[in-house]
């Protein structure tokens, strides 16, 4: 995957910044998240700071926002293994990242959008399934799972902004 990142050079041109391999990807059983970009708490400018390349955490900082593509794997799987079966990369799986596992909550407002495959979304007792072009507007502190229950992997495209 090629992510371009714009802003300005040091001469305040113009340019393109960054270009190349997403600096973060974190393998959390069977969900591949790869982070494209975090803003920090607004006002938002062009800059050449790349949060994305921090430490990952499962919601961006209070007052900012998040761009990232998560792939979903077929089946139940919640080891929390990178697919060689070693730990997760990108600075380990913490207590919060656990919430990839089963059904969670965050304090983002979440805009997804189903790139590839089919996923369950279930909000309580209610599940829809989702196919490419199908999109979820998750608001903050529902209670929610991701579920691939077909036999190919799955890729969403989600903004998450800090409701905090």
């Amino acid at each position: 995957m090629n992510r371009v990142v714009t802003g300005y050079d040091g001469n305040g041109n113009p340019a393109i910044i960054a270009s190349g391999e997403p600096p973060t990807v974190i393998h959390a059983g069977r969900y591949t998240t790869t982070e494209l970009w975090v803003s920090r708490r607004g006002p938002i400018t062009a800059t050449a700071q790349d949060a994305s390349a921090k430490d990952w955490a499962l919601e961006p900082p209070p007052g900012g926002a998040c761009f990232r593509i998560v792939e979903l794997a077929p089946g139940e799987d919640t080891e929390d293994t990178a697919p060689d079966g070693s730990a997760p990369d990108g600075g380990g799986l913490e207590a919060e990242h656990a919430g990839f596992q089963e059904a969670h909550a965050t304090e983002t407002l979440d805009y997804v959008t189903i790139l590839r495959g089919e996923v369950t979304l279930v909000i309580g007792d209610a599940e829809v399934t989702l196919g490419p072009g199908d999109s979820v507007v998750q608001q903050p502190g529902v209670p929610h799972d991701w579920q691939n229950r077909s036999d190919q992997p799955a890729v969403m495209v989600g903004v998450l902004v800090s409701a905090q």
